[in-house]
């Protein structure tokens, strides 16, 4: 069998970011990526001399990366990282701090404590001059190749040092930046001297030929695309862009290029003549240009590997296109899987192209980004590349080749008599033209540009200027300018482009003289960002996809997860999807017609979690192989498969066979509409109460082209409540708690009270609950009377085992294991320490290695906030057989803030290097590991402390950046309210208090008022004792607090304050007391004992929170019936009702907006209704009644148990199921 000839062809490029009028770079990344990408792409081949590639090097890259080396330009950011910290102006550290503080999620952020503590700092946060200098150091130095600061001496000494930078250390560092700058076209001319790389090029400014050509081409791949006014058509231009390119680069590289990367592979019939006119040899686009171009005759073994012909007067070219799959395995795929994993996939994959190719000579071409991609591999993907070569390096079976060597070999055969226009997404031009903005622009290029062609025939006299002019109009001509205006695209510094943009047309007017006008001052992005999903609003019944009911559904808008690493076929532009109580509606928006679909052989499958059947034939070919499968975060039980016909469409129903690959139709049925359908529910196997996800698989010729969404899923909850066999009749579960605190043996907040009293309370009710936390110092194994019950329990860690000790304690009947590992857990303090990813991994992986020994396997884990957040995605991933696969997961999140961010080598630590960061698609937490981002994502149930909270942090506002992924996991998100333990808090018997009372007899409390008087010194008056027991932070009102203070006091109302925390607000409260000493009390600190009694003692409770996920002390408060006024956010809303006097409810005084005067205004109300003291017992007593203990709360976390049950088990489970079916209007 002959061998497999195989291309690489590595596109490098850069947008013109340079204003030549002033000599300087508005934006650095030509040089950084020069210090990262460019050089080492090149070099990485001297290590394997039968490996050989193809460089596709823009020329106007080349230029720039020309003209740094000369030092003759001024780059604004290097500028300002050169510059002395204490020299910089305000402005310039303003600049400093927006700027070169990289997202800490950015690999490249983590590899150093510092950046990475510089990065992840509040916006309003202080800086020192130390701190700024060490900003400008690590910006710089982290974009720098990781391989290179290893072997250089100076750099290598940079990293190590991490902190407190020089002035001095500066200079090497930009020193070694431009020596590496100066080398890359050297290397590449080296490479292409010796034989073992082709340069190739692209058209100067990197244009839309097709476009540039004219506008309406757009038109050829998507009809009803809208289209600028001005109709912009300047077929020289494109000319000039590709002789200006090849004239760059016969100059740079010292030969004149015989292929030609079009700019975003975009081709069609015009670019053909251009290229002929240009005597290139041939040219590259993407496979799905081809099969539009065959009109529905593609056939990807016979037709993708074989070089076509495109003749047109009497002249050829060739063209090659690029194997989509395999090129974007590497651009999008292969940064999950460990480097010599990966390496073997695509090895597989090319051997497997192999076996097709028998006795004739394929040329298998991988295509793609050179930069971007490596951003996402550790250590910038060298690990991958040379796990990649070599193998390829020792291969007789695959051989890398160039395209021109293989072009003289083997001459193409085959004649492509159509040449579809298009590019590398989704074989159209929509990326680049069509959304307002995009047409805004063209439309203001086009006036520009007609407005110069008019001066330039006018003022002969003025060519000289005219030609810097025409230069302008070329670098605006340049795509990424409209890549950026794309609605589908977020640089995260949109106005920054769209400025630039401007810049350039602008200068065209003063490059002759003139006055611009003024549109060209106005921004041209004034939208609003489009969110890229949204989760279902209200139950619909859609009769057709025209229907106004699909407003309230939710949607996933195509391509705006992916930025810059644009992976969308074309075929999906939108999908929606909501249900009623009987069925699920889906509706896809797509460019294509049904007939073009049909020509195409494409076709949707909508796949639905659940349990796949173990047994049974499976007739049926599904697209997705069992690895690809896997990422989709669900085990499919069922898939919708929808064909598009001509007229119409077909929609089959099938089951899922193990191992997950084919399945058997259950039921089939014809539809008018193919674009928007409508399934049965019971078809699906799903009942009320039910929750299960979907993704949309695209497909052409039985093989997946496109994931919706690429990460992630679409959640649905089936309306209604579970049969109600759920909890009264459940059996007994077991349950085991993993926490990191508990009260009382280690208590920082009340995650320890949540933890203790549930777990007790559902004790009662007959389930086995145990509890598991560390055993941090404060825990004594004599005080607790602990008893270890496994020793030496072998714990990986990383690439090591750690010995750890299982101890024993009570809770009361309650038992409770403590995880002992004293070099991680023998210290002061429980969080904040360097290592906390390696104390928490631990936890998580002692707690399921304890099981076995321990001969207890629990129904349900339950998870507590981020610190045990991994136990999800390790059952899910590493500890999979036997008795694990059974338990399920439940995630209760009280603090949403701590969420445990760390490099990827926590993900080594735990084991889970292998399947690597988990690509959501959310800015933010695709290249970070986030411990409680993990857990939401892999838990089988999530909730937190209020259903109103559930709801809050679903936004922005409230979501502290995992809002988007919240929104995600709807279906799964719960909100149960807290309680509080009435062995604890008892005004009958509790102990901290001199006086006690009840709700049938409170009388009581008023001695409890007045002995708090006595003890904290202040006056025995009838005015309302007002409490404040709280940490002291902005997000708990405090600022609202501090802003009402002079006018709460001028009512005379007393106030008591236990509390700590910002230092601001503990010094104001003593200021108060100190002038008031009889009105206003405060104790600094925490003694519970003096908390109790305030409880028992004040009138009302303050609680003006920002936000409150469930809150403990409203429910203290009124189990002590002192009266809460709260802000009406998360669970103070929903467990505190409004006094209304006049229908005489409510338990308690709330405002709304956040706001002094509304927090202010409600105190008024409230001191005003306790001027009536009958109206006011009656509060009290009414308060005292409300049931705030845990039993209700407790009832319903074992319904949560019973539905992470039913999950686990539709995710990895069998389920039974039996299938009736139609299409929305149907």
């Amino acid at each position: 069998m002959r061998p497999l000839h195989v291309a690489f062809v590595w596109h490098m490029h850069q947008p013109y970011y340079k204003d030549d009028l002033t000599s300087t770079y508005l934006l650095p990344w030509v040089r950084l990526r020069s210090a990262k990408d460019y050089f080492k792409m090149a070099a990485l081949l001297d290590g394997y001399p039968n490996v050989r590639g193809t460089f596709n090097l823009v020329p106007a890259l080349l230029a720039q990366i020309e003209d740094y080396g000369k030092e003759e330009s001024v780059d604004l950011f290097l500028n300002l990282s050169k510059r002395a910290a204490v020299d910089l102006k305000g402005e310039e550290r303003d600049f400093v701090l927006r700027w070169m503080r990289e997202s800490p999620r950015a690999l490249r952020v983590q590899q150093s404590q510092r950046y990475l503590e510089l990065a992840s700092r509040p916006a309003d946060a202080q800086f020192t001059h130390a701190d700024i200098r060490d900003l400008q150091v690590w910006f710089n130095l982290a974009w720098c190749d990781p391989v290179w600061v290893e072997s250089d001496p100076g750099l290598a000494e940079l990293k190590r040092k991490d902190r407190d930078f020089t002035e001095d250390d500066k200079a090497i560092l930009f020193t070694a930046q431009l020596e590496r700058i100066r080398s890359i076209i050297p290397k590449y001319r080296e490479l292409a001297d010796r034989g073992q790389a082709e340069l190739t090029f692209s058209p100067y400014y990197h244009p839309i030929l097709p476009l540039i050509c004219h506008v309406d081409s757009a038109r050829s791949a998507n009809p009803q695309i809208q289209l600028p006014e001005r109709h912009f058509s300047h077929r020289e231009d494109a000319e000039r862009q590709i002789e200006l390119g090849m004239g760059l680069f016969e100059r740079m590289l010292g030969r004149r290029p015989k292929g030609m990367w079009p700019s975003e592979m975009a081709v069609g019939e015009s670019v053909i003549g251009l290229a002929e006119k240009s005597k290139l040899d041939w040219m590259i686009s993407d496979e799905e240009v081809l099969a539009r171009s065959l009109e529905g005759h593609f056939n990807r073994d016979e037709h993708l590997y074989q070089p076509k012909q495109v003749a047109r007067e009497g002249r050829s070219v060739s063209m090659v296109f690029r194997d989509s799959q395999l090129s974007n395995a590497i651009g999008f795929d292969y940064q999950r899987m460990s480097s010599i994993d990966a390496a073997r996939d695509l090895l597989g994959r090319l051997h497997r192209i192999r076996e097709v190719q028998v006795d004739r000579d394929f040329l298998a071409v991988i295509a793609l980004d050179g930069e971007n991609a490596w951003e996402f591999y550790p250590r910038d993907g060298h690990d991958f590349l040379n796990a990649l070569y070599t193998e390829l390096d020792s291969s007789s079976e695959i051989i890398t080749t160039t395209v021109s060597d293989f072009l003289a070999e083997h001459p193409p055969q085959h004649q492509l008599h159509h040449l579809h226009t298009g590019s590398w997404i989704g074989a159209s031009l929509d990326t680049w033209i069509g959304d307002p903005e995009h047409n805004v622009a063209w439309d203001l290029l086009a006036e520009t540009r007609d407005w110069l062609d008019a001066q330039s025939q006018q003022r002969p006299k003025d060519s000289q200027q005219a030609a810097l002019a025409w230069r302008e109009i070329l670098i605006t001509e340049g795509s990424d300018w409209f890549w950026w205006f794309s609605r589908k695209h977020d640089s995260g510094m949109d106005p920054i482009w769209d400025n630039q943009f401007r810049l350039h047309l602008r200068n065209v007017y003063k490059l002759m003289g003139a006055r611009a006008p003024a549109r060209l001052f106005q921004p041209i992005i004034k939208r609003a960002p489009t969110p890229e999903r949204g989760v279902p609003a209200a139950s619909i019944s859609p009769q057709s996809k025209q229907d106004p009911a699909w407003a309230q559904a939710g949607y996933y808008l195509v391509g705006s997860g992916f930025g810059a690493l644009h992976r969308p076929a074309g075929v999906v532009e939108r999908v929606y999807y909501g249900n009623d109580d009987d069925k699920m509606y889906f509706r896809i928006d797509s460019p294509r017609s049904g007939h073009e679909l049909e020509q195409q052989k494409i076709e949707f499958w909508i796949y639905c979690s659940g349990a796949p059947a173990l047994d049974g034939d499976g007739e049926l070919e599904l697209p997705l192989a069992k690895t690809a499968v896997g990422e989709l975060g669900f085990e499919p039980a069922f898939v919708v498969r929808i064909t598009p016909r001509s007229q119409g469409g077909a929609v089959s129903v099938l089951k899922v066979i193990e191992p997950e690959t084919k399945a058997i139709a259950e039921e089939s049925w014809d539809v008018d509409d193919p674009f928007a359908v409508a399934i049965p529910f019971k078809q699906l196997g799903k009942r009320a109460g039910d929750a299960f996800e979907m993704a949309l698989i695209v497909s052409r010729e039985g093989k997946d082209i496109e994931v919706v969404p690429p990460s992630g899923a679409l959640g649905i909850r089936v309306p209604g409540q579970a049969p109600a066999v759920a909890v009264e009749d459940a059996k007994p579960l077991k349950v085991l708690v993993a926490t990191a605190e508990l009260a009382p043996f280690a208590k920082l907040g009340g995650v320890s009270d949540v933890a203790a009293a549930l777990s007790k309370e559902l004790r009662r009710l007959g389930h086995d609950v145990r509890v598991v936390l560390p055993r941090h110092r404060q825990v004594e194994i004599a005080r607790y009377e602990l008893r270890p019950v496994v020793s030496d329990l072998q714990v990986p860690l990383g690439t090591d085992l750690m010995p750890a000790t299982i101890f024993e304690g009570r809770l009361g009947e309650m038992v409770v294991y403590f995880v002992d590992c004293p070099p991680l857990y023998d210290r002061d303090g429980m969080f904040g320490f360097g290592d906390d990813d390696a104390r928490s991994v631990y936890f998580c992986r002692a707690v399921l290695e304890m099981l076995p020994a321990l001969e207890f396997f629990p129904d349900v884990i339950h998870v507590h906030d981020w610190y045990g957040a991994l136990i999800p995605n390790l059952l899910d991933r590493v500890y999979e057989g036997g008795a694990y696969e059974e338990i399920a997961t439940t995630l209760t999140v009280h603090n949403l803030s701590a969420q445990g961010v760390f490099g990827f080598g926590a993900l080594m630590l735990a084991g889970l290097q292998e399947w690597g960061l988990i690509r959501l698609g959310i800015p933010g937490l695709d290249n970070v590991v986030n411990v409680l981002g993990r857990g939401i994502h892999f838990a089988d149930v999530v909730n937190t402390v209020s259903e109103r909270y559930a709801k809050e942090i679903q936004t922005p506002e409230y979501g502290e950046g995992l809002d988007e992924l919240l929104r995600r996991n709807t279906h799964k998100l719960h909100g149960i309210l807290n309680g509080i333990d009435y062995d604890i808090f008892d005004p009958e018997r509790d102990p901290n208090i001199a006086h006690h009372y009840s709700a049938d007899a409170p009388q009581a409390k008023a001695l409890c008022r007045a002995a708090l008087r006595t003890e904290l010194g202040l006056e025995e008056v009838n005015k309302p004792l007002c409490a404040i027991v709280s940490r002291f932070y902005d997000v708990k009102g405090f600022d609202l607090i501090e802003q009402a203070m002079p006018e709460l006091v001028q009512l005379g109302l007393q106030i008591v304050v236990i509390g700590t925390g910002d230092r601001r607000y503990e010094d104001m409260f003593r200021r108060w007391a100190g002038e008031l000493p009889r009105q206003v009390a405060v104790a600094i600190g925490f003694d519970s004992a003096l908390a109790q009694r305030i409880y028992a003692g004040a009138d009302m409770l303050w609680m003006p929170s920002r936000f409150e996920p469930g809150g403990l002390a409203q429910l203290i408060a009124l189990r002590y019936g002192t009266i809460p006024v709260v802000r009406a956010t998360g669970g103070l809303a929903d467990t505190i009702r409004d006094y209304d006097p006049a229908a005489q409810k409510g338990n308690g005084f709330r405002f709304g907006p956040y706001d002094p005067w509304q927090f202010f205004a409600a105190v008024v109300r409230a001191a005003e209704t306790f001027r009536h003291p009958a109206v006011w017992a009656w509060l009290i007593q009414h308060a005292m009644q409300e049931d705030v203990s845990w039993s209700r709360s407790a009832l319903k976390y074992v319904q949560l148990y019973l539905a992470a049950i039913a999950a686990h088990r539709e995710r990895h489970g069998v389920a039974a199921s039996e299938p009736s079916a139609t299409s929305v209007g149907q």
